[in-house]
C-alpha cells in the first residue's frame, strides 16, 4: 500500500521536530563578592560553560538610571574600550570561555556592581553579576599626652585609626592591669571612617613604664596591626630620694630619685653651698679628694623637676688619716674614749631636748655604718625634719 506524498512528507516533518534538540543550557561563572585594597590591580573572573557559539563578550556597571557599556570583545576582533573607565581596564579573556577583566590601581570610585554579559547562538544572552568592594587600610597612630599623677581614671593615651573602610576595631592590652576604653568614629565624605579610641587608667607612679598595646583591625581579618608603647607621661614629683656611698677611697657620695619629668639635683652643706675646697659637686654626685676633719657635717640633696621637689640628707664624719706610729693600744683607747665623749653628748641632747629622734629612710645607708678600715661613718636622714635641725644644732658645719 503506498503512501501519498502529502501525507509523507508531513510525516518528514514531524519526525524532524522530534529529533532537534532543545536549547542548550548557559551558565555565567563569576566571584560574586570581591574585596581589593585601595591601588591594588584588581581582577574580576568571569567564564561561561556552554556548548554554544560565543559570539560577544560585554562588561557593563550598574549605574542610576541606565547601566553603562565600558568594553566589548568579538572573537577575532581587538576588545573596544567605551568610556574613560573602559580605557582603563584590560581584557583579559580569549572570546571562547573567558572573559575577565583587569582594573589597575582601584580606586574607591571603582566600587559598585559590574554585569558580565555573554553572547550565544542559538541559546542567547547570559549575565553573571560581581559585587566590587573596596577597603581602605588606616594610617595608625598612638599619642600620649603628659598627665599628672592621681587616684582618679584619666585618659593615658590614644589610638587613632585614620581614614579605613570599612571602619576599624580598636581594642587595647594592658598586660593583667584595670582599665577601659572609649571609641569615636568620624564619617569622611569618600565613605572612609576616622576612630579614636582613649584608654583610660588610674595615673599612678607605678604605671610609668609599663607597656600597653593597640590593636587595629578591619572585618573578615583584612588587616591587622599591633602597636606597642611604653607609658612615660605619668608626671609626678621626685620620691624615694636617697643618698648611698659609691666609693669611700676617695669618696663618692651619690644620690638619686624617681620622678618624672627627670630630675635635677642641688647639693648643700647644712643651710650654704658647698665649696670647691670641701667637695666637688657633679650633678647628683659628691666627691671629696682630701681626707679633712673639716668635712664632718651635714650634707642635703634636694632633688626637684617641674612637678615638684623632694630632698634628704646625709651626716658625715671623717676620722684623720694619721695613725700614730707609736702603741697600737694606745690609739684603739683614744679610738674607745672618744666614742664614750660622743655617746654621753648624744644622750645628753636627746635629754635636753626630748625630741632627738633621727631615722634611716628605708633602703638607704644605715644610721650609723662605720667602716674601721676607711675610718668612715656615714647617717642618712631626712633634710627637712626637726632631727636634722637638731643635729646641725650641735654639731655645725
Amino acid at each position: 500500500m503506498s503512501v501519498p506524498l502529502f501525507l509523507w512528507g508531513r510525516s518528514v516533518s514531524l519526525i524532524l521536530l522530534l529529533f532537534v534538540p532543545g536549547s542548550p543550557q548557559v551558565s555565567v561563572i563569576v566571584d560574586r563578592e570581591v574585596n581589593a585594597k585601595l591601588g591594588s590591580d584588581t581582577k574580576l573572573s568571569c567564564k561561561v560553560k556552554t556548548p554554544d557559539i560565543i559570539s560577544q563578550v560585554t562588561w557593563q556597571r550598574k549605574l542610576s538610571p541606565n547601566n553603562e557599556n565600558f568594553l566589548t570583545y568579538s572573537k577575532g576582533e581587538e576588545p573596544m574600550h567605551l568610556t574613560p573607565f573602559g580605557q582603563r581596564v584590560k581584557f583579559l579573556g580569549n572570546g571562547d570561555l573567558g572573559g575577565s577583566i583587569l582594573i589597575p590601581n582601584v580606586t574607591l570610585a571603582d566600587q559598585g556592581t559590574y554585569l558580565c554579559i555573554f553572547t550565544t547562538f542559538p541559546g542567547g544572552t547570559k549575565e553573571g553579576e560581581i559585587h566590587l568592594s573596596i577597603w581602605v587600610e588606616p594610617s595608625v597612630e598612638v599619642q600620649l599626652n603628659p598627665v599628672l599623677s592621681g587616684p582618679n581614671p584619666v585618659i593615658i593615651a590614644e589610638c587613632v585609626a585614620f581614614a579605613s573602610k570599612p571602619a576599624a576595631n580598636i581594642s587595647w592590652d594592658t598586660y593583667g592591669l584595670p582599665h577601659s576604653s572609649t571609641e569615636t568614629p568620624v564619617q569622611h565624605s569618600n565613605g572612609t571612617v576616622s576612630v579614636r579610641s582613649q584608654l583610660w587608667m588610674v595615673p599612678s607612679p607605678g604605671l610609668n613604664g609599663h607597656q600597653a598595646t593597640c590593636l587595629v583591625s578591619l572585618p573578615e581579618q583584612m588587616y591587622e596591626k599591633l602597636i606597642h608603647m611604653n607609658i612615660t607621661n605619668i608626671q609626678y614629683a621626685p620620691q624615694a630620694v636617697h643618698i648611698k656611698v659609691i666609693q669611700r677611697d676617695p669618696l663618692y657620695i651619690e644620690c638619686g630619685a624617681d620622678g618624672n619629668p627627670p630630675v635635677t639635683y642641688t647639693w648643700s652643706r647644712g643651710n650654704r653651698s658647698i665649696t670647691d675646697d670641701e667637695a666637688q659637686v657633679t650633678d647628683n654626685t659628691l666627691y671629696f679628694p682630701r681626707r679633712n676633719r673639716d668635712n664632718n657635717g651635714l650634707y642635703v640633696c634636694e632633688a626637684t623637676n617641674s612637678i615638684g621637689r623632694n630632698s634628704t640628707s646625709v651626716y658625715l664624719y671623717k676620722y684623720s688619716d694619721a695613725v700614730p706610729r707609736g702603741s697600737y693600744g694606745a690609739y684603739i683607747a683614744a679610738i674607745v674614749i672618744q666614742s664614750f665623749i660622743i655617746l654621753g653628748m648624744v644622750v645628753y641632747f636627746i635629754r635636753r631636748e626630748g625630741m632627738f629622734n633621727c631615722r634611716c629612710i628605708e633602703g638607704q645607708n644605715p644610721p650609723e655604718e662605720r667602716d674601721e678600715s676607711r675610718s668612715l661613718q656615714v647617717t642618712a636622714c631626712p633634710a627637712n625634719s626637726e632631727d636634722n635641725r637638731n643635729i646641725m644644732g650641735p654639731t655645725g658645719s
